[in-house]
């Protein structure tokens, strides 16, 4: 079991360290922004920019399909109780839990950020630190919690899959042709991509059975892992897990740099109505990196447990288990994963020459377990050249109304400061003194600080 647990805080020290493809919907329609870029390669910012180290773009996003305080937290009479509470019926709260509860959590952190504008075009480069994590719990692990009660519970449907990587990016916008009625603009992002960690399980039996007398659970499945902390040349089928293929220093862990890959971002704007109307459409993070042999490794698990109670005498705790974990050959050598691409498709008419304008997103993001869509409406206000906010609404992904998103961004000469988040609800429910924000299953926070370069260059 302690072998266990040290494989699994590699997984997460790994997960903590690097930070994905966090992106800020809010920022898209932000002509100071850099930010946009990130969406939409062919969205170009209005002056050129040095990104802050490790400051120029921080951003957090979570995504789920169960987590909400409105799912967890509930009215009764004149306080606010848990769904474990004895006046919330299984059958109440378990209704509202989808089969299969989903969470994703996506981390991105620039390390190094620049972009200038040339007479025809807008340049950029850089490297960013991300890492995509999905969790996939069933339904029954929430029967247990909530009653207990004797009988079988099938846990099958949990699973987990992590990757962390670093991508070296350039990037190039420019306008390609004039059309008379408006003007076309493309641009292009290529990405070199370096693994730092792909870990996923996959479980074939695992469940818990609460009987009278006792309880026991059993798990059996394979754990899959590669990345920089991994050798499998110490690896030997059949043999018990042991931390002989972990590296045990700094010249191994620099030996297995060999994880690499590549994506591209392509996108393209269009004006309009004497540039009062721009649509635009990218598809982003389309790639793949392929994952060496030599770093990979893979597990067969097996777990038991039982749990007969307390002895009220003594206080001691009746129950016992044990886990084992068999290393397996990797026979086929290396392997290749994809990245989670996105489609963004966006629209905006701007009134009181520019000033103001209205847009509207389509954000679809295509995990490994499910496709993730969301259609966010915003204001944009732009009264002095050199400030902007922007104040939206995600109207699907089964966020309520009072679920608000807000973004400002300061770019004046030399200095550029953008702060926002997606996804922020304005009621609040009280429980133990404590404010909880209410109808809430997301969450996208982003800032960053660089300093602007050059005479800025408007759309109009």
């Amino acid at each position: 079991m302690k072998r266990f647990i040290y494989i699994t805080l590699c997984v997460v020290a790994s997960i903590i360290g690097v930070n994905a493809s966090a992106q800020m919907r809010s920022s898209y329609f932000m002509q100071g922004s850099y930010f946009r870029n990130e969406l939409n390669p062919a969205l170009a910012p209005t002056r050129g920019y040095v990104a802050i180290p490790f400051m120029g773009g921080i951003g957090l996003e979570m995504n789920n399909n169960f987590l909400s305080v409105n799912n967890f937290f509930y009215k009764n009479g004149n306080e606010v109780v848990t769904a474990l509470h004895e006046s919330i019926s299984a059958d109440k709260f378990l209704r509202r839990l989808p089969n299969t509860g989903k969470f994703a959590l996506n981390l991105n952190t620039n390390i190094l950020g620049v972009g200038f504008h040339t007479k025809n075009s807008f340049w950029n480069f850089g490297v960013n630190m991300r890492s995509n994590n999905e969790f996939a719990l069933s339904k029954d692990i929430f029967k247990v919690l909530k009653s207990l009660g004797n009988g079988y519970y099938d846990l099958n449907n949990t699973s987990f899959s992590s990757t962390s990587y670093t991508e070296l990016y350039v990037g190039n916008s420019r306008k390609i042709i004039d059309l008379g009625f408006g003007t076309l603009s493309a641009g292009a992002k290529v990405k070199f991509l370096v693994g730092l960690l792909n870990a996923s399980t996959e479980f074939d039996k695992m469940y818990v059975n609460v009987a009278s007398d006792q309880v026991t659970g059993h798990l059996q499945g394979s754990i899959r892992a590669n990345g920089l902390l991994f050798d499998s040349a110490n690896v030997v089928a059949g043999d018990k897990f042991s931390d002989d293929v972990m590296c045990d220093d700094i010249s191994a862990i620099f030996n297995n740099f060999k994880n690499f890959g590549a994506a591209i971002d392509l996108g393209a704007e269009m004006t309009l109505l004497d540039e009062r109307l721009r649509v635009s459409a990218a598809i982003v993070d389309l790639g793949f990196i392929k994952w060496a042999r030599t770093s990979h490794i893979e597990a067969e698990t097996y777990a038991d447990f039982y749990y007969k109670g307390v002895n009220l005498d003594t206080g001691d705790v009746n129950s016992d288990g044990g886990s084992d974990i068999y290393m397996k050959d990797v026979k086929n050598g290396g392997y290749a994963t994809r990245l989670n691409c996105a489609l963004n498709l966006g629209g905006e008419y701007n009134v009181l020459e520019d000033r103001i304008g209205f847009g509207l997103l389509s954000h679809t993001e295509f995990g490994h377990t499910a496709a993730i869509s969301e259609l966010t409406a915003s204001v944009n206000f732009r009264p002095v050249d050199w400030f902007s906010a922007t104040l939206s609404h995600t109207l699907f992904h089964r966020n309520r109304l009072g679920v608000f998103g807000f973004a400002l961004n300061l770019h004046p000469t030399g200095f550029n400061f953008f702060i926002g988040a997606d996804y922020l609800p304005l009621k609040m429910v009280k429980y133990e003194n404590a404010s909880i924000p209410y109808n809430m299953k997301s969450l996208n926070m982003y800032m960053g600080i660089g300093f602007n370069l050059g005479k800025a260059k408007y759309n109009k």
